[in-house]
């Protein structure tokens, strides 16, 4: 089952992804644990796609009986997205990091000038 949502151009983009997955991931019945970590992680993807891409900004939620997908996409920068060691002075570069602290895979494909970021998780 894949759900589909075009996010705000704007920032808040991240509240509506936190707002809509929150929502959908509680009708179907997603643990609590799992379902804070997907809102967490959507979130992030959410906020990098509009503070580093163009829009418009899709997010898709892809469940399997095991695991849900977290994808956002959009016409992406020229370069990849990079995971950052960020120090803890920095007032920035910890989102995709926290990403894969709490998925169980993540990466992101481009075609053309579209860019797929995207990470799982277990659910059951």
């Amino acid at each position: 089952m894949i759900v589909e949502w075009v996010l705000p151009d704007d920032l808040s983009a991240a509240g509506a992804a936190r707002v809509r997955v929150a929502d959908d991931l509680r009708r179907r019945g997603v643990p609590d644990a799992a379902a804070g970590d997907l809102v967490l992680i959507a979130s992030e993807l959410a906020a990098n796609a509009i503070r580093h891409g163009s829009p418009p900004a899709l997010l898709r939620l892809d469940y399997s009986d095991e695991r849900v997908r977290v994808t956002v996409s959009n016409h992406g920068s020229a370069s990849d997205p990079r995971i950052l060691d960020a120090t803890d002075e920095a007032g920035h570069g910890r989102g995709l990091a926290m990403v894969q602290s709490l998925s169980d895979a993540m990466g992101w494909d481009r075609d053309g000038e579209r860019l797929d970021v995207w990470a799982e998780r277990a659910v059951s």
